[in-house]
């Protein structure tokens, strides 16, 4: 009889004596990268861990790389065995370096093995991925470019620990095992039998099951597992693991206990991701991803546009529905404080507000000046009146129009430093129209301001004037940033360092409020400063944020967190290169 199944960890695994054959067709469901996956299935949203849980319910469970001693993949794939709950040996980056961190023990408590107990005691199904490092499945994933594959929803039939060795030193550490069988209602496993086939034993309608291993020190039972000898798998007990008082130096898997068992359920998860609906709204569902029907990929929406296959081109067009900034009113970025809060011993000293008019009975705005310490710089908030505000509510309207048909081409770009496997794309959409600019990727991705669309040359000719009016100079701007943001959407903490950058950035604040939040530039901070929030504003409809002096973007590093859909445009000087 031939299983697939792993060695001690570091040594071989037994997946046959010849290479892996490549999937003869598309997979169902699969992604080249973790945030496609995490973007498009409701039941795996973990960026980094194998165990996606919710409400300490597993809802999905990754198959990787590292299989541990005794992992199989059996009965074509109906029977799956595999350690979970993490805790596995890694690095850790801390501000000491990268650092391994070793080995620990899993215990039912840990938030993983919990959630998957929970699902085991309660008979609850979860859905199964594997990655292309997951050395148990019969085909090469990576020979087509499949990194991560939907298997299918399987139920934990036996849950139990174990003893393995530590990856590292002369130890023991406790795992914990579950074993996943095939839940029937959804028809037979989509990949094909390996050539040669997989020895599987009998599949009886109802199979036969060694009785429990009662122990007689802790008087819990336990499955018989291994065909050797019953033994005690309560990790909590004093004659855990041991056969006549000593460790099992050899193990193989009882044959009643591999027998298949077939279950089928009245509700299982559904796995196909639901089809996009053609008119969306700022929520954050109409954004992340798009299962094509036509090859199975699963891709993160990148274009404002349309969702679109990053493997085929297949592509459906979204119609926008339109928002209006009352629709806005309502939402309130934090209860802690109304406009700003500066934290205490920040240096940061708060200025007189100042009205100004606007001039031509297009009402008033008020300047907010805020000075950092030793005077390194300056930020103004610029706010509207009820009358100042009609122009920015009929930009906001154009921004949304040219949008959606196009005209405006927003993108999510990818990022150029990562921690996940794949691309991973920014978490809001943006277009830059001048000079390029760096956080936009290639000076490719960058229109002529003078071929910008009009949305964009008017939100460029309202934050000259109201600069001009807020700190009485007439600068030039030859770059401007737009970003979008959908519900739960944000931009990460950054400055805007880019090289041969003028000393004014300024923005134009569209949609819902949002909190922007100023700390100490994380290469400026030392012991005497640390790298925490100093400053906080609020931005709301029509405002326009100024930063003033080169200090604000070496000394300091800013982000921006909306309530709901929101749009930036931010100008400023960069040296033509």
């Amino acid at each position: 009889m031939r299983v697939l199944l792993a060695d001690e960890p570091g040594g071989p695994v037994h997946a046959g004596l010849t290479a892996k054959p490549r999937l003869p067709r598309y997979p169902p469901i699969w992604a080249e990268s973790r945030q496609e996956i995490c973007e498009c299935l409701e039941y795996f949203r973990s960026y980094q861990g194998g165990v996606y849980s919710k409400n300490d319910v597993v809802k999905g469970y990754l198959l990787g790389a590292f299989a541990a001693s005794r992992d199989l993949f059996f009965h074509d794939g109906k029977l799956i065995i595999s350690h979970g709950g993490g805790k596995s040996e890694n690095f850790v980056d801390s501000r000491a370096g990268r650092q391994l961190r070793l080995a620990q023990d899993q215990t039912a408590s840990d938030k993983s093995v919990r959630a998957l107990l929970r699902n085991y005691k309660e008979g609850r199904p979860l859905v199964l991925l594997a990655d292309d490092q997951y050395a148990l499945f019969p085909f090469d994933l990576s020979a087509s470019g499949y990194t991560y594959i939907v298997l299918g929803i399987y139920w934990i039939s036996h849950a139990w620990a174990e003893y393995q060795p530590a990856p590292t030193y002369s130890s023991h550490i406790i795992r914990w095992k579950f074993a996943f069988q095939w839940c029937q209602n959804q028809g037979s496993p989509w990949w094909p039998i390996a050539e040669g086939g997989i020895a599987s034993l009998p599949e009886p309608l109802a199979g036969k099951v060694d009785p429990d291993f009662q122990c007689e020190k802790c008087s819990q039972k336990s499955p018989v597992v291994y065909k050797q000898s019953g033994m005690c798998l309560n990790p909590d007990c004093v004659g855990f693991w041991k056969t006549n008082g000593r460790n099992p130096e050899s193990l193989e898997y009882s044959e009643e206990f591999l027998r298949f068992q077939p279950r089928t359920f009245k509700i299982l998860p559904s796995l196909t991701p639901t089809l996009g609906a053609h008119q969306t709204t700022s929520s954050y569902s109409c954004c992340p991803g798009w299962h094509c029907i036509h090859c199975g990929r699963l891709s993160s929406r990148f274009k404002w546009e349309c969702w679109e296959c990053s493997h085929c081109h297949a592509y459906q067009p979204i119609e926008w529905k339109m928002q209006n900034a009352k629709d806005f009113w309502h939402l309130q970025p934090t209860n802690e404080f109304t406009d700003f809060r500066i934290t205490r011993n920040s240096g940061i000293t708060k200025c007189l507000p100042n009205v100004i008019d606007l001039g031509s009975g297009r009402g008033f705005m008020t300047r907010q000046t805020f000075v950092l310490p030793s005077n390194i710089g300056r930020i103004h908030l610029i706010t509207g009146g009820p009358l100042s505000v009609r122009e920015v509510d009929e930009i906001f309207q154009v921004y949304q129009q040219q949008a959606s048909c196009g005209e405006l081409k927003l993108q999510r770009y990818p990022l150029r430093t990562h921690k996940v496997r794949g691309t991973l794309l920014t978490n809001y959409f943006s277009q830059n129209s001048g000079e390029p600019y760096k956080y936009v990727g290639e000076a490719a991705n960058s229109v002529p301001l003078a071929q910008a669309p009009n949305c964009v040359q008017a939100a460029l000719d309202m934050i000259k004037e109201r600069v001009h009016l807020a700190i009485n100079s007439r600068l030039q701007f030859n770059e401007v940033l737009t970003a979008a943001y959908l519900a739960n959407q944000k931009m990460s903490f950054h400055s805007d360092d880019e090289k041969g950058l003028g000393p004014v950035v300024a923005s134009l604040s569209l949609g819902s409020p949002a909190v922007m939040h100023f700390r100490h530039h994380i290469t400026a901070a030392g012991p005497s400063q640390p790298n925490e929030i100093v400053m906080s504003l609020i931005l709301r409809h029509g405002n326009v944020l100024v930063m003033e002096g080169h200090g604000v973007q070496i000394h300091f590093e800013h982000n921006v967190i909306p309530t709901d859909f929101r749009i930036a445009a931010t100008a400023r000087w960069i040296t033509p290169s």
